[in-house]
């Protein structure tokens, strides 16, 4: 039985900042490409995104046309497939994503009645088919940009493979028609935005933003990923269209893909659902090139697990406890507990909340925060008597409607209620419902920006021997754009005891 809360459409329940309900409803999304950007790297990593992030934004968007010349494809598509003529590969996308997709429309730019639209992304050049709300939107590099038109950097050249900048282009173009679509009460709209992965900097004019270098051909150590949900998502769709020469990712999780996760796992379809979240982000990386493993479990697990098929040098990593490089992306402070336990050379993290994104590095340093800082491991067995002195209180229907709701067989956990013992289903049943999260706001466009801000901090720590001087803590704020670098000082009660260990 299917519990209710797979029903959600997270990105419409309430989230400070934003209409309680959205204010507008099936609307139509025109993109378009100018052909110079068209028939680059940049412009169709841009454009395949953002409809990625676009038609997962299900009861917003009902429509996506799109227009642009035709040309051959220089991507794949997110799921590792070859994606054939460009602009017709980005109709499989959405198909792909979302058992009802959004409908998607392919216009000719010749076309003399042209149907309207709600809203407008022009991608390269301030056109003329235009329609609705108008927006402008370019990523090359480590650079995106997004505003007005009347503001827009016209005759740029895309020369860059990056899919940095142009990832972060598509999501915040994404941010801002989901923030007018929902309803904005608080905070801004972009008018005249430039970021900077890079450096860290935001300027309104495009050649004030710092460049870095190109990610194509560099090699990357192998990397141990806890957690493939919204944000893993988010780091292997980089990784997939990096084009590194060489590297290779490990990715850890036991959770599976329900229905509310497809608004934001870029990198998972429909037919994903009720599959392990590792399998379709290890598929799309390994069809990409990338070398990856999958390893559906905890990270307990995995280090009492067979590693004989693993590379030499990433399996003795766990063999001997002395992990070099690890990622979390994982959203639980057990977790982070257990991940701040291995005591990895560098460790990283990325994360949301709200329409805020965030990626942290945490240096071996005296005087920094480590991941488990600020993350006290959740107290399940609390949570477990609670949840039983709740059932107990019940009349008997009452529990079997609320055990039913929540997709949990009654029989097993009334036979636990009558002789309860430690290591039955029924307590293994109400553990697991009282271990579950509150189903809460989260959107596709805000857990890419964390997953760049994290792939920006971990390529400058591991692929550039003169890194830009950056902040341990990054942050992105989608309601207002506010982005900026800062350091994290240590909790004085951090459970791991950071600093006495470092000190020590």
């Amino acid at each position: 039985m299917t519990p209710a809360s797979t029903t959600v459409n997270r990105h419409l329940l309430k989230v400070d900042g934003l209409a309680e309900e959205p204010v507008h409803s099936a609307q139509c999304v025109r993109i378009v490409v100018d052909e110079r950007w068209a028939a680059s790297r940049s412009g169709q990593l841009l454009a395949s995104c953002l409809l990625n992030l676009l038609s997962r934004q299900t009861e917003l968007v009902g429509t996506i046309q799109i227009i642009a010349p035709q040309i051959k494809s220089l991507i794949a598509l997110p799921n590792g497939e070859a994606a054939g003529d460009f602009p017709a590969c980005l109709e499989c996308i959405a198909s792909w994503a979302i058992k009802r997709p959004a409908t998607i429309v392919i216009l000719d730019a010749t076309t003399t009645t042209m149907p309207e639209a709600d809203a407008t992304v022009m991608i390269g050049s301030n056109v003329s088919a235009r329609s609705g709300i108008a927006l402008f939107a370019v990523g090359d590099g480590w650079k995106a940009w997004v505003g007005s038109p009347d503001k827009a950097p016209l005759n740029l050249i895309p020369d860059k493979a990056n899919p940095l900048g142009p990832f972060l282009a598509a999501a915040l173009a994404a941010g801002e028609i989901f923030k007018r679509f929902r309803g904005l009460l608080r905070g801004r709209f972009l008018d005249c935005d430039g970021y900077s992965l890079w450096s860290g900097k935001v300027s309104s004019d495009w050649d004030e933003l710092e460049d870095g270098p190109e990610l194509m051909g560099a090699r990357l150590r192998p990397i141990h990923v806890v957690g493939a949900g919204a944000v893993g998502n988010g780091l292997a769709y980089v990784l997939a269209n990096a084009q590194l020469a060489e590297a290779f990712s490990l990715f850890i999780d036991d959770d599976t893909y329900d229905d509310t996760s497809l608004n934001r796992c870029f990198l998972a379809g429909w037919q994903d659902v009720e599959h392990s979240k590792v399998e379709a982000v290890v598929a799309t990386l390994i069809k990409s090139g990338v070398g990856a493993y999958a390893f559906p479990g905890t990270i307990k697990q995995y280090l009492n697990a067979d590693r004989s098929t693993l590379p030499s040098d990433v399996a003795r990593q766990a063999d001997d406890l002395a992990f070099e490089i690890v990622v979390s992306c994982v959203d639980r402070g057990t977790s982070r507990q257990d991940l701040q336990g291995l005591a990895p050379t560098l460790l990283f993290g990325g994360s949301t909340l709200g329409l805020g994104a965030r990626a942290n590095f945490y240096p071996n340093r005296s005087g920094a925060a480590c991941l488990s800082c600020f993350n006290p491991a959740e107290r399940e067995g609390e949570r477990l008597r609670d949840l039983e002195k709740k059932l107990r209180g019940m009349d008997k229907t009452d529990r079997l409607a609320f055990l039913c709701s929540e997709g949990i067989d009654p029989a097993i956990v009334e036979e636990y209620l009558s002789a309860p013992r430690c290591g039955t289903v029924g307590e293994a049943a109400l553990r697991q419902l009282a271990s579950r999260t509150v189903a809460e706001f989260s959107v596709g466009f805000v857990s890419l920006g964390a997953a760049l801000l994290l792939a920006a901090k971990l390529f400058q720590q591991l692929l550039f021997a003169s890194p830009a001087k950056r902040g341990d803590v990054t942050s992105l704020n989608f309601k207002n754009g506010g982005y900026s670098d800062s350091f994290l000082a240590p909790d004085d009660n951090c459970e791991w005891g950071c600093q006495r260990r470092r000190r020590g």
